[in-house]
């Protein structure tokens, strides 16, 4: 009976997710805006990408049966389609610097974006983080050496916290990211 529930649970789940997935067509317009680099929104229509060329381009058009325009991170500072906002971002990555489309997950002081990339040797797809301020944007993979010196300068405005991240004291270590970000965003004056 335990593994049954557990069973119809899975299968739910995969399920949910599936119809979630379904709402959005590859391929398709849907309406959506840009940003142009000079702040202007651009109200149209844009073509649901497949998810690992959502992060490297966007193909928009002005009207629905109008000429499509192709535009990458460095054209434009965003755009909305299908429920979600990507920014275009410039980050430190390993081993160099990248700029993509990334999808705003947390936005303030600190803002968190992720992209989700596919790992052809795990067969697998996995999400890196970025966290951008007002300085720079810095991809989360290079805090796994020297997390508390790179993170603590990433909050360096908010001394007290700063200085909890340097003294690598519980609870603001690597895996409590996200609520490092949520205590500095909420003592923040933007």
């Amino acid at each position: 009976m335990k593994n049954f529930l557990l069973l119809s649970l899975l299968v739910f789940s995969s399920l949910s997710a599936f119809s979630q997935n379904a709402e959005y067509n590859i391929g398709y317009f849907y309406e959506g805006y840009i940003i142009t680099n000079d702040g202007e929104e651009k109200r149209g229509f844009i073509q649901y990408l497949d998810e690992s060329d959502r992060y490297e381009k966007v193909l928009f058009k002005a009207e629905k049966r109008g000429k499509k325009e192709k535009f990458k991170p460095k054209d434009i500072k965003a755009y909305h389609v299908a429920d979600v906002t990507y920014h275009a971002v410039k980050y430190e990555d390993i081993p160099f610097k990248n700029e993509k489309f990334l999808i705003l997950e947390k936005e303030g002081c600190l803002n968190q974006y992720y992209y989700r990339k596919y790992n052809n040797e795990d067969r697998a797809w996995e999400t890196e983080v970025i966290l951008k301020n007002d300085e720079k944007a810095i991809s989360t993979q290079k805090f796994i050496m020297g997390f508390a010196s790179k993170m603590a300068e990433m909050v360096k405005s908010n001394e007290e916290l700063a200085q909890k991240v340097r003294n690598k004291e519980k609870g603001y270590g690597l895996f409590k990211l996200e609520a490092i970000v949520d205590e500095f965003n909420a003592n923040c004056n933007e």
